[in-house]
C-alpha cells in the first residue's frame, strides 16, 4: 500500500514538473483555449500561473471571444487594461434585480433622477407624483395626488439643475383630452406647490430652461390642418396669490401644417465652448483599478436569463464602429448577430472586486450659474411636415444674450399674464426652425447624453419607398425600434443602432417609450415587456430586464450608473443594480443586522 501511494505521488509530481518547465507562450496558448471563468481558477494555481492569467493579450481575445465583439472596435477611450474593460461589462453593469416596488396602483409612465443622485420621480395612471430616495432600500419621501388638481394622471417629471424644484406634467381629465397641465414643487419637507401652468398638447411635457424658469406649450388650430405651436417661458416660483397667476412670456411661435404641432421639448447647453471651439470633452470616464490580490478566490456571480431578466440575444445584428471616439456604432442586418447569454463566467471574488469602485463615473457636471447664463442653447422638440405624427427633429438656437433681457423683463413682471396662457399672441409672425433632421419614422422618445454632445432617438421606421397623401394617414410602422445617434456639434445623423426591442402598438395607439443615457451605457424601455441595456462603445446589448407587461421608461442613477431604475405597465418600480452594487449593498446591510 505505501508503494501504491508513493508512485501516485511521484506520478504527480512529475506531472507538477512537466507544466514547470512550459514555456509561458505554450501556457498563454492553453488559457486562451479556456472560459474566462477557467483562467481565473487556474491563477490560483501558482504564482508563475497568476502572471500568465493577467497578460493583456489573453485578456483582449477572451473579451472580444466572450462578448462578440468585431475586432475591428478598439477598447474604449480611457480604458486601463482589457481584463479591466471586462470586468466593467460583467461586475460593474446593472444587472441584478435588487428591489421591486409595488407603491403605485396603476401604470408607471415615468422615471427621473436628481442630478446629485440622491432622489428619483415617478409618474403613474394613478395620478400621484411620487419621490423617492435611491438609498437601500427604497424610501418615499413625497408624494402628491394630482387628482386634486382634476388631473386624470402623471405623466412625466423633470428635476431642475440644482435639485430645488421637481417639474411635474399631467394630462387633465377627459377621453379625448389633449390638454395637459405642468406643476412645479419645491423639493423641501412640505413639498410645496409653486406653480402650475397650461401645457397643450400634454406630450410637449415641457422642460427647464435653468433653474428658476422652465418651458411650456400651446396649441391654437387654424383651417385647413394648419395650427400654430407657441412656446412659453414661465418662472417656477411665482410668489403670487394664487398659484394659477402666471409670471410668463410667450418665447416662440411656430407654424405647424398637415396636423402636425410641435411636440416633446427638450433644452440642451450648446456643445460649442464660449471661444467657439467644439467641445471635444470626452463622455467616457474610467478610473479602474487593475490590481489583483492573494485573496482571490474563484466564486462566481451568474448573470440570470429567462423571463425576468438575463442577457440580451438580439436576433442577425452586426455593429460597425463608425466614430469610436463618440461610441456610436450602425449595425447591418446581413452578418451573423452576436449575444452574451453565455456571459456566466469570470469569476468575481471580493479581493478581485474591491477595486470595482466607482467615483461619479460618468456624473453629468450640472453647469454653474455663470454657465447658464452666458451660454447659447439648443432647444430641440419634435414635429412633422407631411402628416400629424412626429417624424422629424426641429431645432432652435436660443441666444443667451435674447434670453437675458426675457428674464430681466420677467422679473420686474413686465409681462405677465393672469390667470393663464390660453390665449394665442396676436402677432402674425412666425419664428423659423434653424435645423431640422428627417427620421422617416414615428417618434416615440428621445434623451441627450450626459454632455449634451449626442441626442439619442427611438424611432419607428415607415415602409421603404412610403408616399403620403393624407396627413392623417400615416404610413405604417416598424415593431422594431432604431435609436439614432444625431451629433449636436455638427447637427447631423452620425449612427442609428438597430436593436431588439420592439413596440407593436398602430399610428394611432402608439405612445412613448422613453429611454436614458450615461456616459458607458443606453437604456431604452420597450412594449415586449423588457427594458434593455446596450454598451455605448461597443454597441453590444449587455441584459434584458423583465417585466410583466411594457417598459415605459428606464433611468440611470446620473452620480452612479451601476444603478438603474425601470418602470412598467405592470405597477412596478424595479432597482436594478451591478454586481459591485449589489455586493455591497448585502455587506452594509449584514454590518447594520450585526450591530
Amino acid at each position: 500500500m505505501p508503494n501504491i501511494l508513493a508512485s501516485q505521488d511521484a506520478k504527480a509530481e512529475c506531472l507538477l514538473s512537466m507544466w514547470n518547465y512550459l514555456p509561458d507562450h505554450l501556457l498563454l496558448s492553453i488559457f486562451k483555449c479556456l472560459p474566462p471563468r477557467a483562467v481565473l481558477t487556474a491563477s490560483q494555481v501558482c504564482f508563475r500561473w497568476y502572471r500568465v492569467a493577467l497578460d493583456e493579450v489573453l485578456w483582449r481575445d477572451l473579451f472580444y471571444q466572450h462578448f462578440r465583439i468585431g475586432r475591428g472596435i478598439p477598447a474604449a477611450p480611457r480604458s486601463l487594461s482589457w481584463r479591466s474593460e471586462f470586468k466593467r461589462l460583467h461586475f460593474r453593469t446593472p444587472f441584478v434585480e435588487s428591489e421591486v416596488i409595488q407603491q403605485h396602483r396603476d401604470q408607471v409612465l415615468h422615471v427621473s433622477f436628481a442630478h446629485n443622485g440622491e432622489l428619483f420621480a415617478t409618474t403613474s395612471k394613478d395620478g400621484f407624483i411620487k419621490v423617492w430616495s435611491p438609498a437601500y432600500p427604497c424610501t418615499l419621501k413625497h408624494e402628491k395626488d394630482m387628482k386634486d388638481y382634476s388631473w386624470k394622471y402623471t405623466q412625466f417629471s423633470q428635476f431642475n439643475s440644482n435639485d430645488t424644484l421637481l417639474l411635474v406634467s399631467g394630462v387633465h381629465f377627459g377621453s379625448h383630452s389633449t390638454s395637459g397641465e405642468i406643476a412645479v414643487f419645491s423639493l423641501d419637507d412640505e413639498f410645496e406647490l409653486r406653480c402650475r401652468v397650461i401645457n397643450k398638447p400634454y406630450d410637449i411635457f415641457g422642460a427647464w430652461y435653468n433653474d428658476s424658469y422652465l418651458l411650456s406649450g400651446n396649441l391654437f388650430w387654424r383651417a385647413n390642418y394648419a395650427s400654430s405651436s407657441v412656446l412659453y417661458l414661465n418662472k417656477a416660483s411665482q410668489a403670487l396669490e394664487s398659484e394659477r397667476e402666471s409670471v410668463v412670456t410667450c418665447l416662440y411661435k411656430f407654424l405647424n401644417k398637415n396636423a402636425s404641432s410641435i411636440r416633446t421639448i427638450l433644452v440642451a447647453r450648446c456643445p460649442v465652448t464660449m471661444s467657439g471651439e467644439i467641445d471635444r470633452r470626452q463622455s467616457y470616464h474610467s478610473d479602474m483599478s487593475d490590481s489583483l490580490t492573494d485573496s482571490e478566490t474563484s466564486s462566481l456571480t451568474e448573470i440570470s436569463g429567462g423571463d425576468d431578466g438575463g442577457t440580451c440575444q438580439p436576433d442577425k445584428l452586426s455593429v460597425e464602429c463608425t466614430e469610436s471616439h463618440a461610441g456610436v456604432f450602425k449595425t447591418s442586418d446581413n452578418q451573423p448577430g452576436f449575444s452574451v447569454s453565455d456571459a456566466t463566467a469570470a469569476a468575481e471574488a471580493p479581493g478581485f472586486a474591491e477595486d470595482c469602485h466607482l467615483l461619479a463615473d460618468g456624473a453629468a457636471q450640472a453647469p454653474s450659474a455663470a454657465e447658464e447664463e452666458f451660454c447659447d442653447k439648443y432647444l430641440i422638440f419634435t414635429m412633422g411636415e407631411q402628416t400629424y405624427t412626429p417624424h422629424q427633429i426641429g431645432i432652435k438656437r436660443i441666444a443667451a444674450s435674447e434670453m437675458k433681457d426675457t428674464i430681466d423683463r420677467l422679473k420686474h413682471r413686465d409681462l405677465q399674464l393672469v390667470p393663464n396662457n390660453d390665449v394665442e399672441p396676436h402677432s402674425d409672425k412666425f419664428d423659423g426652425i434653424d435645423h431640422s433632421i428627417e427620421l422617416h419614422g414615428h417618434i416615440i422618445g428621445m434623451c441627450l447624453s450626459p454632455d449634451h454632445r449626442f441626442l439619442y432617438v427611438n424611432s419607428r421606421t415607415w415602409p421603404k419607398g412610403y408616399q403620403i397623401s393624407d396627413p392623417l394617414s400615416p404610413p405604417p410602422i416598424a415593431e422594431e425600434i432604431d435609436i439614432h445617434v444625431i451629433d449636436l456639434v455638427t447637427l447631423t445623423e452620425v449612427g442609428s443602432l438597430l436593436r431588439s426591442h420592439k413596440a407593436y402598438t398602430p399610428n394611432d395607439e402608439c405612445f412613448f417609450i422613453f429611454l436614458d443615457v450615461s456616459s458607458q451605457y443606453i437604456a431604452s424601455g420597450a412594449e415586449d415587456h423588457h427594458g434593455y441595456l446596450w454598451d455605448r462603445h461597443y454597441g453590444i446589448c449587455l441584459q434584458k430586464f423583465g417585466h410583466s407587461n411594457v417598459v415605459n421608461c428606464v433611468a440611470f442613477n446620473p452620480q452612479d450608473p451601476e444603478v438603474l431604475v425601470t418602470v412598467s405597465d405592470d405597477n412596478s418600480i424595479k432597482i436594478w443594480r451591478s454586481q459591485n452594487r449589489e455586493r455591497a449593498v448585502k455587506r452594509s446591510t449584514s454590518s447594520q443586522n450585526l450591530e
